[in-house]
């Protein structure tokens, strides 16, 4: 039965222990997770702060955005927090200064009364003693006297006692002052820290959000002038184009090139209420541009919205078009061989920044031009 009893106060204390070790373990592990997310949000927020505006995609410009909105928000929460922290932090300081002026004009109390009786005693030490007991009237009042002065004494030996003690809190409340100030001054780094972090995530985003606003507006700019132009445009190529009979498999994906070297930063289709009737390929002012494929040289020069702008046909209904250039290098007219330069990249035309638009056209309609591309 003993036994019994004893295993049971060991499994009481045992479940006791691990319920007490629960909560810490929680809170461990959610300090854990948060430190986690915040170290992910910081990385995240640094990749998107050096993303190149120019030659990022829509999609990685909107999510930059969007990242840096986070940070923003997050910096300024925290930079609040810290603020708190600091106001905290001052009116400790403000606190435990109060508490050694209040010390100090104490101690100066003390110090002067204890100064006065100094010098009384100095000046008249044996004459006051003897006065006060040659003053009673007989034993009984000058045994009370003689108990009154050594009460005075002893307060005299208290006041100094206190005096000291007093010396010795100051002195603690000093160091504990200067921990606080440390701690406040701290607290002010850190929130000047903050809000440095703050505004270098502001200026990001706006950077950013610059961008990307200049973007948009330029495709629906450009789409506007193109939607008023497309008519025009298409009946354009299809006077142009050679008649050539349109045989199976001859429009296709095969034998195109990519007309120059850079990333594609938008793709073909809707775009911000607009269509994007082509491709966007970031690249620097003055790239060289390739004909996609051998052919003829129908248009070359300024087209509305488009810039310096080269069309080539390449028979069977299939055209390709060059937009934003920044200098034309194929005459209208002429026959151009495959990877033949035709142009430079540029961004003349409805454009925020240099790349090349580039378009495919069946029958004067745009396509997707990845379906052609290798």
């Amino acid at each position: 039965m003993l036994r019994i009893c004893r295993l049971l106060l060991v499994v009481a204390v045992l479940v006791m222990m691990v319920a007490s070790a629960q909560p810490a373990t929680a809170k461990g592990s959610l300090a854990a997770t948060r430190q986690k997310r915040e170290a992910t949000r910081q990385k995240q927020a640094k990749i998107a702060s050096q993303l190149n505006a120019l030659r990022a995609s829509d999609a990685q410009l909107t999510s930059a955005v969007k990242v840096l909105d986070r940070q923003v928000a997050a910096e300024l929460a925290q930079a609040g927090d810290a603020r708190q922290s600091a106001d905290a932090a001052l009116a400790a300081v403000a606190e435990a200064e109060a508490r050694i002026a209040s010390t100090e004009s104490t101690m100066k109390g003390l110090h002067e009364a204890v100064v006065s009786r100094a010098v009384s005693a100095y000046i008249r030490p044996q004459e006051e003693m003897f006065s006060t007991l040659l003053g009673a009237g007989d034993f009984a009042e000058a045994s009370r006297r003689s108990s009154l002065l050594a009460q005075v004494t002893n307060r005299d030996n208290e006041v100094l006692d206190r005096l000291r003690a007093l010396r010795e809190d100051l002195g603690d409340e000093r160091v504990r002052a200067a921990d606080v100030r440390e701690i406040a001054e701290r607290r002010r780094r850190e929130v000047n820290t903050r809000l440095a972090t703050l505004e270098a995530a502001r200026r990001d985003k706006k950077r950013l959000a610059d961008a990307l606003d200049g973007r948009i507006r330029e495709y629906q700019a450009l789409a506007d002038e193109v939607a008023k132009q497309e008519a025009g445009l298409a009946a354009l190529i299809r006077s142009r184009e050679k008649a050539v009979i349109d045989l199976p498999g001859v429009i296709s994906g095969a034998g195109l090139l990519w007309p120059t070297k850079g990333r594609v930063t938008s793709g073909y289709g809707p775009r911000w209420g607009r269509l994007h009737a082509g491709i966007d390929i970031g690249a620097s002012s003055g790239t060289p541009i390739q004909a996609a494929k051998a052919g003829e040289v129908i248009f070359s020069g300024v087209y509305s919205g488009y810039g310096n702008c080269v069309i080539i046909d390449h028979g069977g209904g299939l055209t390709t078009l060059y937009a934003h250039q920044s200098r034309v290098a194929a005459r209208e007219g002429a026959q151009v061989e495959r990877g033949q330069l035709i142009g430079y990249v540029g961004s003349s035309g409805n454009s925020t920044g240099p790349h090349l638009h580039f378009e495919t056209r069946v029958n004067g309609s745009p396509q997707n031009p990845r379906r052609y591309l290798p």
